[in-house]
């Protein structure tokens, strides 16, 4: 009776939805321009609001990014992002934002979901932030470990072998700990049955560790499936159709108009959204050079020109609304 109960309480913790309503519930709405999903004006504490809860729909697997922007910095960029796994179907995602990334800080002023796939695939049923709890930062962790995540260390370890982070720290620090108490508890249990045996504690350890050593592996397959699966699509495809499919909406066909268009002599300045990647357009417009004081051109994509730097320019070419190449005066 006993090892049924334990087992309905980690079935509940892992499969049953979290309930809406006992924090701040807020709406996303689409961005066509932009291929994501915002929210609106937020003024969020982040130091009493730590986890996002997500029910998303989605017609098909992949990932996806969350941005989020704060009063000291206002923008929507990499360093302040998550990466997660959508699944297909209708499912609660639930972000112990505060441990997985320390931008998470200051007053939290909007939130941005950005599908790295088809947007038109998805659907954001509802959303809400709160102050996490036991079972939510369970339900965190659980999703993290099997999420998109790299292998490098924040930090330092006395490992050689690179981790990936849980809960913002390395995850063989738990291990260790783990260990510990498990080699702990065995002796305190062989001394209480007066059969203490150095041997048998050893191999109680080398399987706790072998167990765990077989979790980070399967974890590690698991992702890497996942992202086998989602290279799938570029078999067969010209080396311009993978580019286009590797980047959101349009914004590869742009890139061709503004090599077309601006001298490889030339200098150059952009305002494109972090979220695009400002990295990928300086590599693609290689050999012109990139310059924030001696630009002749000013690259704009889906994002507004600060007046004092519109002054400077005129326009010049169009791709399309909200996509172009302005001209220094």
């Amino acid at each position: 009776m006993r090892a049924r109960c334990i087992l309905v309480l980690l079935v509940s913790i892992f499969f049953l939805p979290p309930a809406f309503g006992e924090g701040l519930s807020f709406p996303f709405q689409f961005v066509p321009q932009a291929n994501c999903f915002q929210s609106p004006q937020l003024t969020i504490d982040s130091a009493e609001y730590d986890t996002l809860i997500l029910r998303v729909r989605a017609e098909q697997s992949g990932t996806a990014r969350i941005f989020w922007a704060t009063h000291y910095d206002p923008q929507f960029n990499q360093p302040k992002s998550i990466a997660f796994f959508l699944k297909k179907g209708t499912h609660d995602y639930i972000f112990n934002i505060a441990s997985q990334n320390p931008s998470w800080i200051g007053w939290v002023k909007g939130i941005l979901v950005f599908p790295e796939f088809d947007p038109r695939l998805v659907e954001i049923k509802g959303a809400e932030i709160i102050t996490g709890n036991f079972l939510t930062n369970i339900r965190s962790g659980w999703q993290e470990f099997w999420g998109p995540r790299g292998r490098l260390v924040i930090g330092s370890t006395i490992n050689t072998i690179q981790s990936t982070n849980l809960f913002g720290r390395p995850i063989y620090s738990y291990i260790y700990w783990f260990l510990g108490l498990i080699g702990i508890s065995y002796a305190a249990y062989l001394l209480y049955l007066k059969q203490f045996n150095w041997q048998r504690i050893g191999q109680v350890l080398f399987f706790s560790l072998l167990i765990f050593w077989l979790l980070l592996e399967i974890s590690s397959l698991f992702n890497n499936w996942l992202m086998l699966k989602n290279d799938l699509k570029y078999i067969g495809k010209s080396p311009r159709d993978k580019l286009i499919m590797a980047n959101t909406g349009d914004f590869y066909p742009f890139i061709e108009f503004c090599q077309l268009n601006i001298p490889p002599s030339a200098k150059f300045d952009i305002r494109i959204p972090p979220i695009y990647n400002d990295i990928k357009t300086v590599y693609y417009l290689f050999p012109r050079e990139l310059s924030t004081t001696e630009a002749d051109y000013l690259v704009v994509y889906n994002q507004a020109v600060e007046p004092a730097i519109s002054n400077k320019y005129v326009a010049w070419k169009s791709f399309r609304p909200g996509a172009q190449i302005m001209k220094v005066k």
